[in-house]
């Protein structure tokens, strides 16, 4: 094999051999977060979103939903990501961390309780009885305001803010299909959205 040859065959299989490396560590490291990531307790979770979100409007499948779709953000969730920042300024703003740990430690210090308190799991005890424990372990500085749902000191503030940050629940607070988030196209922007009853 002349140089000439040799010298391209090395550079072309540099290349290859360190692409294929970083996507094996790139792969490895992924791996590594999903399996070190505590997940929440979907029942535990839903017990507690049974007390927070509202039923009257969602109803018990719509509550299941959304609980759905707050696991699937939070498994999706990036700790720690570069925010964006204003035009000239040099000052970089990170996220938060990741929320996973605590809040799957706060769901189980309300199943401990629970069944400290009356022999029973968080799922099996009635309403009241879920209300008054999840009262009495939420912060007692809690925010005046709904925080980014990645903030929340709770794991039901997080699951609160998150709907509430929704189109869907922006559209049952205007009761009209505004959807926020969503593209409607130019051609009905200037249409009243319609009530959510049609």
């Amino acid at each position: 094999m002349a140089d000439n040859s040799r010298r391209r065959f090395l550079k072309g299989s540099a290349g290859v051999v360190a692409g294929a490396a970083i996507g094996a560590c790139a792969e490895d490291r992924q791996q590594a977060v999903t399996n070190d990531q505590p997940g929440l307790d979907r029942d535990l979770l839903g017990a507690v979103a049974l007390i927070v979100l509202p039923k009257s409007a969602l109803g018990e499948a719509g509550i299941k939903r959304v609980t759905g779709q707050f696991l699937e953000w939070l498994n999706g969730f990036e700790p720690v990501t570069e925010l964006n920042h204003p035009y000239y300024s040099e000052e970089i703003d990170y996220g938060p961390p990741d929320p996973a740990p605590l809040w799957a430690a706060q769901l189980k210090a309300l199943d401990i309780e629970a069944q400290n308190r009356f022999e029973k799991r968080f799922i099996d005890i009635d309403a009241e009885q879920r209300q008054y424990i999840l009262e009495r372990q939420l912060p007692d500085n809690l925010p005046q305001a709904l925080p980014y749902a990645g903030d929340a000191p709770h794991v039901a503030i997080g699951l609160i803010a998150y709907f509430y940050a929704t189109g869907e629940a922006n559209d049952l607070c205007l009761n009209a299909k505004i959807g926020r988030q969503t593209c409607r196209g130019l051609a009905t922007s200037p249409d009243k959205p319609a009530p959510l009853g049609d």
